[in-house]
């Protein structure tokens, strides 16, 4: 018992030591909001979509190799904790969270990727029941379509009482959904979930800013987000790509990551806290370029499609570290 009081009191004074971590509220039955505001062992998540599957054909998913999914694990896994995903699939999913346990990854951020999907919402709730214990579990229902036109708030609000219908009732596994910041002009979007996870990029709203005046927008931004609502707000999009424009090098990348990072990677006070911890994204994506036609599309990695790590990864090693 003096044992389990005296490695209380070295967490306790660890957080009041921390920048920003003062006034976090890491609710005991949260492992999720625990994870993002753990003072000793930091958060660090990443973005992730399998470098070897192209998913706008379904096929897809059932053709890529298990051996595949473990070896992209496997190079994230040195300087990431936590994923966050982008959609449900039954063939690709359940082995993604099966080999980051394997891999002693800490979290994941499930999601929905067509919220009109019931099999997605059922997938999902399976994989919170698997999983509870082994990971760090939130869910976003929904990824940036109801900016696109892709779904509408109807299907969103029809999802979530489907969610929350399998889900712990005592609020173990927050809940919310995804869109580009202007998305977040709509009071149905700030006030959907426990918390934001908006995408603020920079490299689309601010064209001009360098890499370190872009950091200090994001952080910004996030900030005006979780004051506004008095939630916590995880950035789940940011960064510079490290090629497709003049401006944008592995250089760039790197000093991107650095400046966003520099003041570590909680922020704000009470329960608006903003967490900074997330990279995006994993690999380079070239479908991605040929769906929008878009040159940077396929150059945000952290990694070449070969899992090659640029300069940016050795950044979050250090964030892991501290």
């Amino acid at each position: 018992m003096q044992r389990l009081l005296w490695q209380s009191g070295l967490v306790l004074l660890a957080i009041l030591a921390s920048p920003g971590l003062a006034h976090a509220q890491t609710d005991a039955r949260n492992p999720f909001f625990a994870y993002l505001t753990d003072p000793v062992q930091r958060a660090t998540l990443i973005c992730y979509t399998p470098s070897e599957l192209d998913p706008r054909n379904p096929a897809n998913q059932r053709a890529l190799k298990s051996s595949s999914i473990k070896a992209d694990l496997a190079a994230l896994r040195p300087a990431f904790d936590g994923l966050v995903l982008y959609g449900y699939h039954e063939a690709c999913t359940p082995r993604i969270l099966d080999l980051a346990v394997e891999l002693k990854y800490r979290a994941v951020l499930l999601a929905l990727w067509d919220p009109r999907s019931a099999d997605e919402v059922d997938g999902v709730l399976s994989l919170v029941r698997q999983f509870d214990g082994k990971l760090a579990m939130g869910v976003l229902v929904g990824n940036e379509g109801l900016t696109s036109q892709r779904y509408e708030t109807e299907d969103l609000t029809i999802a979530r009482h489907r969610l929350q219908a399998g889900l712990p009732a005592d609020g173990q596994i927050p809940w919310t959904t995804s869109e580009p910041l202007v998305g977040y002009e709509r009071p149905f979007v700030m006030e959907f979930g426990d918390f934001l996870a908006p995408n603020i990029h920079p490299v689309f709203d601010r064209t001009d800013f360098p890499p370190d005046k872009a950091a200090e927008w994001v952080h910004a931004e996030a900030l005006r987000l979780a004051k506004a609502t008095g939630k916590p707000v995880l950035v789940k999009e940011t960064g510079f790509p490290h090629a497709g424009k003049p401006m944008y090098s592995p250089d760039s990348q790197r000093a991107f990551w650095a400046a966003y990072t520099k003041a570590g990677t909680i922020g704000g006070a009470g329960n608006a806290w903003t967490h900074h911890g997330v990279a995006f994204e994993a690999f380079d994506l070239p479908w991605k370029s040929e769906e929008s036609k878009l040159e940077i599309e396929k150059s945000w990695g952290l990694f070449s499609q070969r899992r090659e790590a640029f300069p940016a990864v050795e950044v979050w090693k250090a964030v892991k570290g501290r």
